[in-house]
């Protein structure tokens, strides 16, 4: 139960940097080495997030995270969703990917989908209901 707590507050604090992280826009006067550089990052991560699944594929927080990435970088909510719904197979009871689905559906305008997610979030991890008037 410790340990489950103990994923939950990371994932909690990797939203909150991700929520609260600025957004990088293309602008014509913009140098295209800073663009380059931004997508290759990118990349890098997603590989990372990416081979960290298939590195432990049955590690729900793994999942979860990933599941965040996607959500955050370029609208991938369909990904997203994917790595939601993974973690969530691996941990029915895992707080945050409920919570993380909710975001995620909030974002397609799947309001009242996004509402029993979020309700599912606080019942198997009360301290997420902290968060919900930032949505």
């Amino acid at each position: 139960m410790r340990l489950l707590s103990a994923n939950a507050c990371l994932c909690c604090a990797l939203l909150c940097i991700l929520f609260s992280s600025g957004c990088t826009t293309y602008t014509e006067d913009r140098d295209n080495g800073n663009l380059t550089y931004f997508m290759e990052t990118v990349n890098e991560s997603q590989e990372y997030y990416d081979n960290q699944v298939a590195s432990e594929p049955d590690n729900a927080t793994a999942w979860c995270i990933r599941g965040m990435y996607y959500n955050d970088n370029y609208g991938q909510y369909a990904e997203a969703l994917e790595s939601c719904n993974k973690a969530l197979e691996l941990d029915p009871e895992y707080g945050m990917a409920w919570y993380l689905k909710g975001v995620i559906l909030t974002n397609v305008n799947m309001t009242d989908e996004a509402a029993l997610c979020f309700g599912n979030a606080t019942r198997y991890d009360p301290g997420l209901a902290q968060h919900l008037p930032l949505l």
